[in-house]
């Protein structure tokens, strides 16, 4: 019965194991190509800000919105309003951020390209803490050397659709119910569905107005 019992541990333990292991590789898989690693002990960005100089050399995933892109001579320099990461990398932007960082990539980076306000991830190694001002006020930003960056394309705006569908399992009518959920709202959101804001906005061309034919009148024969 001991046996059984140690047996039956083990076994569990097993499989709590690789259900985990399943889980990380999933949520991995998730990830843009270029923002993925294999070393999961990543660095988060409230760590960095309350330990700048312990924490020197580790390696981060961060993203957000970029605020503002300075080219140097041989590398350039964005500027990233910092907001946390969903599952897919995509930074979830709000109106409450804990600060900036930079990120230092080779080469030039193409201010129309690298646009002010579109949402960036980064991978890479915390290097230090830069001392600069916004404005007039003086901030320290943390540095962040680049190793992967993907740009993220803009949302297609989310509309919730509501059908008043008779065959839903939500659906009651509007005077009498059956079930559990009559107290329930009598509709329920059956679906959502995605409306694309690049639409053409141009106004439909006019056409020209089409002449009406002449009609041709037969002379008048004179009676003699």
């Amino acid at each position: 019965m001991k046996i059984d019992t140690l047996n039956f541990g083990f076994w569990k333990w097993i499989l709590s194991a690789s259900a985990a292991l399943l889980l990380l590789s999933g949520c991995a898989a998730r990830l843009p190509e270029n923002i993925r690693t294999t070393d999961e002990s990543l660095t988060n960005f409230s760590t960095v800000m309350a330990s700048p100089e312990a924490t020197q050399g580790d390696l981060v995933r961060w993203g957000g919105v970029i605020a503002e892109v300075r080219n140097r001579a041989e590398h350039s320099e964005i500027e990233v309003v910092f907001f946390t990461l969903r599952g897919t990398g995509r930074p979830y932007v709000s109106d409450q951020t804990p600060g900036r960082f930079r990120v230092r990539v080779e080469g030039f980076a193409d201010p129309e390209v690298y646009a002010r306000g579109r949402s960036i991830t980064v991978l890479g190694t915390y290097q230090s803490m830069v001392e600069d001002t916004i404005d007039e006020f003086v901030y320290r930003f943390p540095l962040v050397r680049a190793q992967g960056v993907h740009l993220w394309s803009e949302e297609p705006q989310r509309v919730d659709v509501w059908h008043h569908d008779m065959y839903s399992p939500w659906y009651r009518h509007r005077l009498y119910g059956t079930g559990p959920y009559r107290v329930h709202p009598y509709y329920f959101p059956y679906g959502v569905r995605h409306v694309d804001d690049q639409r053409d906005q141009r106004p439909p061309t006019q056409q020209a107005p089409q002449q009406r034919p002449q009609m041709q009148r037969e002379p008048v024969r004179q009676q003699h």
